[in-house]
């Protein structure tokens, strides 16, 4: 949790400011909540929660400083004022609620001289509304029920047939020998695999760091006492870390794409492969991936606006299930990247496309080579060039910006709605395709070594290069702060192409120290054995993490007290029961789906 720590540092060391305290008085109150469950109690209760804009009929000095603060990329928009309001008793009686809603806030918030025009809202009653299940939360439940049926049979199958002749379809379903296989080590396995333990705890410390950046931005999304809270640590030099941390979840993909091809070249030692077993290679994938993902989202589309209640739920997990049950079918063929981009549901989800998409890439390329004796390390950089310099054409033509210029309030609050940066490069293949060619490259340059009895840990420069690479990452993120001051289309384009590029060659650089077991303390405690479960737990710790992390935030009745314990305390509670969610997935969805798949195709 070293990046928590240095942003505590940062928070008590940063003196800056725009805008005075004194003069963030005389801005009205970004957002407020009147008592739910008090006003819902009240016979004929009516509760609204909606967002305002704010203008003035004529100048207006208050309005002139309310524009001008709202002006500064690192501030909300204070123009838009976000309430919930228990209508009944606070508003004057008119027939149509969005004019009551709009006479409340002029009544209780506005000074004379200033108009305020709904934009979006929602209203609830007490009145009691008999809950009617629709055929998608019957057809989730009934899925469920077949799952727990498939895994009873199995257990019970393994309990009570004897000998070693058992049914490996029925076999696949042993919650005992899924259990077994999970908590197992593999220390007699291949040990060529073996040394790559540690990327087990690699895996869990990047899902945590993933986890810690999710904690915050949620917390842009709910009513907050202290706006001006994320409005200043936002500014702080060391928060940087977080702001141009995106570019962490390249190191996902350059494992995934290490793991893949090393496993495939192995593989081919003794096998005969081509494109002929490119719809396998696929196959495999999509039975690893889509079980836990079309289980989650479907929860997300169903089950999970009933989970709970609010002031602000219809607002948050109502509407985001709702998006959940448009982009579905999107989601099923892994294109809700492309699908709606602007409209998110799950929005990790984002990292299973691309995955995929550059996976789809990776298998016909490593087929290719494979089956033509190709000099794959050449051709994989060539390819690994060319799609920078793609990027970086891409980003100058269109004027993408790198996270770390766009990260800002207002555009976290709604998920980066409406920027093109985010929606056609953060979340596309070609966005993430330099760090899968790095993945094949590392793949193929460490197999090579090793069929040439190459040893690479005994270069003094390597090992050198190896402990300096984590450091180096670091220094990679903090290097966004110097770039801050660089504007120009050239400059920022160019650092858009190299950000991701660079922090992927520092991490294969890793990799390959850890896979040639060049020994540092970052890979002993990677390497705790403690780290294989949990990783292995990793794809639904993905998946649940953020549906856990916004039911915790989307059920409170209060504003919300931003601070660096408040998420700090979000992030241990999202940790603790994803896990404890993720196990029984793991072991009744994941395991079994992946095996029974693998048993047919074997």
């Amino acid at each position: 949790m070293v990046p928590m720590l240095m942003l505590v540092l940062g928070v008590v060391a940063a003196t800056d400011r725009d805008f005075t305290d004194v003069e963030q008085l005389r801005l009205p109150r970004l957002f407020h909540l009147d008592n739910y469950e008090r006003c819902l109690a009240q016979r004929g209760g009516q509760y609204c929660l909606g967002s305002f804009r704010v203008s003035a009929d004529q100048e207006n000095p208050k309005y002139e400083f309310i524009k001008e603060y709202s002006s500064s990329p690192h501030n909300f928009d204070r123009t838009l004022l976000h309430r919930g309001y228990c209508v009944s008793s606070r508003c004057p009686s008119e027939a149509n609620i969005t004019l009551r809603f709009e006479r409340c806030i002029q009544q209780h918030v506005l000074p004379p001289g200033f108009t305020a025009a709904l934009q979006t809202y929602s209203c609830e009653t007490n009145r009691e509304v008999d809950f009617k299940m629709d055929f998608p939360q019957f057809a989730f439940l009934l899925v469920i029920g077949f799952i727990l049926f498939l895994n009873l049979m199995g257990t019970l199958y393994d309990f009570l047939i004897g000998g070693e002749a058992k049914n490996k379809l029925l076999m696949s379903w042993s919650l005992r020998v899924n259990w077994n296989r999970l908590t197992s080590t593999h220390d007699d396995g291949d040990p060529r695999l073996t040394a790559l333990a540690p990327i087990q705890g690699v895996r869990v410390l990047l899902l945590a760091l993933v986890m810690m950046t999710h904690a915050s931005e949620i917390q842009h999304k709910v009513y907050l006492y202290n706006p001006e809270f994320f409005e200043k640590v936002l500014t702080y030099p060391i928060t940087m870390l977080i702001k141009n941390g995106s570019s962490i979840t390249q190191i996902f993909i350059v494992l995934s794409n290490f793991l893949f091809g090393y496993s495939l070249l192995i593989y081919a030692k003794n096998k005969q492969l081509g494109l002929a077993q490119l719809p396998a290679c696929i196959l495999h994938r999509i039975a690893r991936i889509t079980p836990i993902h079309m289980l989650v989202v479907g929860f997300a589309a169903t089950w999970w606006q009933e989970s709970g209640s609010g002031p602000q739920w219809a607002a948050t997990i109502g509407t985001e299930s709702q998006i959940c049950r448009k982009k579905f079918w999107a989601h099923f063929f892994f294109l809700h990247n492309f699908i709606y981009k602007d409209e998110h549901c799950l929005l990790q989800t984002w990292f299973l496309a691309v995955d995929m998409q550059v996976y789809i890439v990776a298998s016909a390329l490593m087929l290719y080579m494979i089956q033509n004796k190709k000099s794959r390390i050449q051709i994989l950089t060539c390819l690994f060039i060319l799609s920078c310099l793609l990027n970086a054409g891409l980003a100058y033509i269109n004027d993408w910006k790198s996270l770390l210029y766009i990260m800002l309030p207002e555009n976290v609050r709604t998920t980066f709605h409406g920027i093109p940066s985010f929606s056609q490069y953060y979340i596309s293949p070609w966005g993430s395709l330099p760090s899968c060619f790095i993945g094949l490259i590392t793949a193929c340059v460490h197999f090579d070594m090793q069929e040439n009895g190459y040893k690479i840990a005994k270069h003094r420069w390597f090992t050198t290069i190896y402990h300096m690479s984590i450091p180096l990452i670091v220094v990679c993120l903090l290097a966004g702060n110097v770039m801050l001051e660089h504007t120009s289309r050239g400059a920022v384009s160019s650092f858009l192409a190299a950000e991701r590029p660079t922090v992927a060659l520092l991490s294969a650089i890793c990799l390959l120290g850890i896979a040639n077991n060049v020994d540092n303390i970052f890979r002993r405690v990677m390497g705790w054995r403690g780290w294989t479960v949990l990783g292995r737990m990793s794809l639904s710790v993905l998946m649940l993490h953020w549906v856990i992390n916004m039911r915790l935030v989307a059920s409170k009745r209060t504003l919300l007290e931003a601070s660096v314990f408040t998420i700090a305390a979000d992030l241990l509670s999202t940790i603790w029961w994803t896990y404890c969610a993720a196990l029984p997935l793991t072991l009744l969805v994941e395991a079994p789906l992946q095996r029974t798949v693998n048993t047919l195709l074997s």
